[in-house]
């Protein structure tokens, strides 16, 4: 079974295919922790933050970024999700405590939850201009999704499969994921091979924790045995706020109205992280301080 969080990318099938799977139950631990999520916002939460990881092993320097916003009508809001190639991604859900009945099927009803709206994705990878992706959510059940997203988009037909199973303890017992694309020079009958195969597959959380292996995971899905390993990293949930970020910020509103904020709040500012929660406090004195410098 998997001790640690893993991504791993793998060509298939001949070299025909790019695969990339993700088990990443510590990070969406980690998430629902930090948040206090409910059961539901932990499975779109964690489906979007394994996505993006993968999108973001994709990328090619370590200090290219890749943010992903989902803006549905349902009741947990919007979901934001950043991650950079070295795999350190943070998320947050608008409404992390937000609770609903299962769905027909008996499992977290995400896309009720998700809503209507649609999917934007900002790569920054060293331009003058980052790229911007969009479009509909289809499903709101994410995977399905981010599947429509690439071949809109990127133009690249691609199998999505995320999921999050919360045990009867209320814990994230797995998170796992995989995207599967097809290179352009790739033959028809691999493609088809592929579709089959993952037509029959239900929950890849379930085939994750049978197989207990990510190598045998991508021999599964693939229908190859000859895979070959591209990369490994290690993904986390880590965020990259410090007081040298929001000096910036302080110091972009300027000394007369910082301090006036201040002074309207009991002599200080307090600026909160999204993403993790953290508080960072300045009162008149240290706002000064920042003017002085």
């Amino acid at each position: 079974m998997y001790s640690k969080d893993i991504c791993r990318r793998y060509l298939t099938n001949n070299g025909q295919v790019r695969v990339t799977v993700i088990i990443a139950t510590s990070m969406v631990t980690d998430a629902r922790n930090i948040h206090n999520l409910s059961n539901v916002a932990t499975a779109a939460l964690g489906r979007t933050m394994m996505v993006t990881t993968m999108m973001a092993d994709m990328l090619k320097d370590t200090d290219n970024m890749l943010t992903v916003q989902i803006r549905g009508d349902g009741p947990l809001g919007n979901i934001i999700v950043c991650s950079n190639n070295s795999l350190n991604t943070k998320g947050y859900v608008q409404n992390p405590q937000v609770e609903l009945e299962l769905n027909k099927n008996g499992k977290l009803d995400v896309a009720k939850a998700v809503g209507k709206g649609s999917l934007n994705i900002v790569k920054d990878i060293g331009l003058k201009n980052p790229y911007i992706g969009y479009s509909e959510l289809i499903s709101s059940e994410i995977a399905q999704d981010f599947a429509y997203y690439f071949v809109t988009s990127e133009q690249t037909p691609s199998v999505v499969s995320l999921g999050v199973n919360i045990s009867k303890q209320l814990e994230v017992e797995i998170a796992a994921g995989y995207i599967i694309q097809p290179l352009p020079e790739c033959e028809e009958k691999v493609i088809d091979l592929i579709e089959n195969i993952n037509l029959n597959i239900s929950s890849v959380t379930n085939l994750a924790m049978d197989l207990g292996d990510i190598d045998e995971i991508v021999k599964f899905i693939t229908g190859d045995n000859n895979i070959k390993l591209i990369s490994e990293k290690s993904p986390c949930y880590k965020c990259d706020c410090n007081y040298d970020r929001v000096d910036r910020t302080i110091i972009a509103i300027g000394k007369n109205e910082a301090i006036k904020i201040a002074n309207e709040n009991n002599g200080k500012i307090e600026v909160n992280c999204h993403f993790c929660n953290k508080t960072y406090e300045y009162d008149v004195e240290r706002i000064n301080g920042l003017f002085t410098k």
